[in-house]
């Protein structure tokens, strides 16, 4: 086998050659004979035992990994000791300083891609971008995030990373319109092909704060049918939430004064995903993000419109409640959770910090109920002590 340092020379003359890969994979050596060794005119002279590429593609062989990464610490190691040895003694248009930048750049990338929870590559990276105002430096420094998301989509310093530079570009170029459109595009790709992907929910959630009024509007409406369709994924209803609170907080003064009857724009909104959430409640029995996204729907209705509609909404909700109370052992487990899911909301309804007028009605709503706290009991025994200590 060919020395460590010459594998990962080539590995990295890759990378430099062809900018635009879009996905790495890290195959066995015996899948090498299965794929496509024609000319290709973006490859550079390198080991087709252990590296093919072609089409912006990037097949690296699992057989030299512990050997590529160990070069790649080191070379990475010296290249970070170099330059901070380089910066401190020289200026900033210094040939050597650039050039010391190049190398390390070169090296964490490879190290990056190698290793992508290794948080020293990163901020070696950071170290080196900080310095610069180039924005086709720091898009170029996105398709890198990107390239690894695609298979390493849980790796959060890749998503931090992400985020450091995009908040770069909106503090020194604010042209973020096109690049959160993008940002929205990828992780709808990358939730659609890793299921229960905190990260990058977290990240798009954090994209929420820099999307314009609009794009907010917009991504409303595209999400829907998402949630529909994984309705036990509590990080897209979050998602919504985020969504939901932007809107409410760029209304304008106007709207924010609007009451119930002037049937304001975010009343309209909000008006629109309760009725939304209540199909998907009747729709998709036991699903407790559904009851939870409910909650925050309610908590934000009775804060806005709490003078105005307070009673008409507080009837609705009971007859929903009510609607799921009977239940009994026999039947199916859903019907239960159903049947704890909508006594636990309107208990938690009787909770709310709200004005003396508020507290009154959504008390009297619940006497109306009948005992919640017996079917509680009943539906959860093993919670007995917690239910019978909630003072009603």
């Amino acid at each position: 086998m060919e020395g460590c340092d010459d594998l990962l020379l080539q590995l990295e003359q890759i990378l430099e050659n062809d900018e635009l890969i879009d996905e790495i994979g890290f195959i066995h050596p015996t899948q090498f004979s299965t794929l496509d060794t024609s000319f290709d005119s973006h490859s550079v002279q390198f080991n087709t035992q252990f590296f093919w590429n072609k089409d912006h593609k990037l097949a690296i062989s699992s057989e030299i990994l512990s050997s590529l990464y160990r070069a790649a610490i080191q070379k990475h190691s010296c290249a970070r000791r170099n330059y901070k040895t380089i910066l401190s003694s020289c200026s900033e248009e210094s040939s050597e300083l650039l050039d010391s930048e190049k190398d390390l750049l070169r090296h964490s990338k490879a190290l990056a891609i190698l290793s992508p929870n290794f948080h020293t590559t990163w901020n070696s990276r950071k170290l080196v971008l900080s310095k610069h105002n180039d924005v086709i430096l720091f898009l170029n420094e996105l398709r890198l995030s990107t390239l690894i998301l695609s298979y390493a989509p849980k790796s959060e310093c890749a998503w931090s990373h992400r985020r450091w530079i995009i908040k770069l570009i909106a503090e020194r170029f604010q042209i973020l319109e096109g690049i959160i459109r993008n940002e929205s595009e990828l992780v709808k790709k990358i939730c659609e092909k890793f299921k229960m992907n905190y990260r990058a929910w977290n990240h798009w959630c954090w994209l929420v704060s820099y999307m314009t009024t609009q794009q907010v509007l917009d991504e409303l409406g595209t999400s829907r049918k998402w949630a529909e369709q994984h309705v036990a994924d509590n990080s897209c209803f979050q998602f919504r939430r985020c969504l939901l609170v932007r809107a409410l907080k760029t209304s304008s003064e106007t709207d924010k004064a609007a009451s119930y009857n002037e049937k304001s724009e975010f009343c309209a909104i909000l008006e629109g995903e309760l009725k939304w959430n209540d199909v998907l409640i009747r729709r998709y029995v036991g699903r407790e993000a559904l009851w939870m996204h409910r909650r925050f729907l309610s908590h934000c209705w009775i804060r806005k419109f709490a003078n105005d509609s307070v009673n008409l909404f507080l009837d609705q909700e009971m007859q929903l409640v009510k609607t799921y109370l009977v239940a009994s052992p026999d039947e199916f487990d859903d019907t239960l959770v159903q049947a704890y899911l909508a006594a636990a909301y309107f208990l938690w309804l009787s909770k709310l910090q709200t004005s003396p007028h508020i507290g009154n009605e959504i008390h009297n709503k619940l006497r109306e109920a009948g005992d919640l706290i017996s079917l509680l009991v009943k539906i959860s025994p093993e919670k007995d002590l917690f239910w019978r200590s909630i003072g009603i």
